[in-house]
């Protein structure tokens, strides 16, 4: 009797993109690295980026809570273009983007304006204190120790979720590059990204006010968009209830109203 070898294709699960739920990941970063005594949050940010020129009362804790007075994106950057990340490489950035940071500041410390370009500029002064890179740093504070394997910073073209034109061409998606990484960069199956908020809930480091969420209607949440793709992870203060929601497609805040009527409504019809 002649034994039969079966073979099998298994195909890997698919990627789906963070967008700015990346950013509370950067978040803990710098929390778990002040608590190591790595870095100081109430220093200014010119203490590890020196030639940025901000203000000296612009701290690191700003660029958290969004209160730095920094602008969204930099100056001139083609929101129109099919990435406007592309470019934002760590030499480009370094050369062209942080000195220039004194001249693209408002002036102000402490109002409220959401700015990827803040968390970029962290992104940055993480890496020059640690000399390590922003995927080695989220994956060694944050990552591993939630148990999320699939999370990564990795565009496989072959297992991220695409949509197609209706001449039938893959639509690119976008790739966060250099310290935009830190702002938009993960991506990770859909197990994982609930994973996320169920472990974040609970995780031993977080205290009370977790760092880099936004609290509203009884949820600790963030959301995300990118060019195709939107997300919201949210959790309650014990974990109990947890919402996720990840769109295709979708216009952007389409996540966030799935979200929020999930949240008031979570039973099933």
């Amino acid at each position: 009797m002649k034994a039969k070898s079966i073979g099998y294709l298994q195909r890997s699960p698919m990627l789906l993109e963070w967008g700015s739920v990346t950013k509370t990941v950067t978040a803990q970063i710098a929390s778990r690295l002040a608590l190591a005594g790595e870095i100081d949050l109430a220093a200014p940010v010119t203490a590890y980026l020196p030639g940025s020129q901000l203000p000296e009362w612009v701290d690191v804790s700003s660029l958290i809570a969004h209160t730095s007075g920094l602008p969204s994106l930099p100056p001139g950057t083609p929101l129109t273009a099919l990435d406007p990340y592309a470019h934002f490489t760590t030499a480009f950035f370094d050369e062209n983007v942080v000195p220039q940071l004194g001249t693209m500041h408002d002036g102000t410390l402490g109002i409220w304006s959401y700015s990827n370009l803040g968390y970029a500029v962290l992104t940055r002064a993480l890496e020059k204190v640690t000399g390590r890179d922003w995927a080695s740093l989220a994956s060694a504070l944050v990552l591993d120790p939630l148990g999320l394997d699939q999370a990564t910073t990795h565009h496989d073209p072959q297992r991220i979720v695409q949509l197609r034109t209706w001449g039938g061409g893959i639509r690119s998606t976008w790739v966060d590059t250099g310290p935009f990484v830190g702002t938009g960069g993960l991506l990770s199956t859909f197990e994982d990204l609930c994973r996320y908020a169920q472990r974040m809930a609970t995780a031993p480091w977080v205290e009370h006010r977790p760092v880099g969420w936004v609290r509203s209607r009884g949820l600790w949440w963030h959301n995300g968009h990118n060019r195709d793709q939107g997300s919201f992870v949210g959790f309650d203060d014990h974990g109990a209830t947890t919402v996720v929601v990840h769109t295709l497609g979708y216009r952007v805040g389409t996540a966030d109203r799935i979200a929020a009527k999930l949240n008031r409504d979570p039973q099933p019809r």
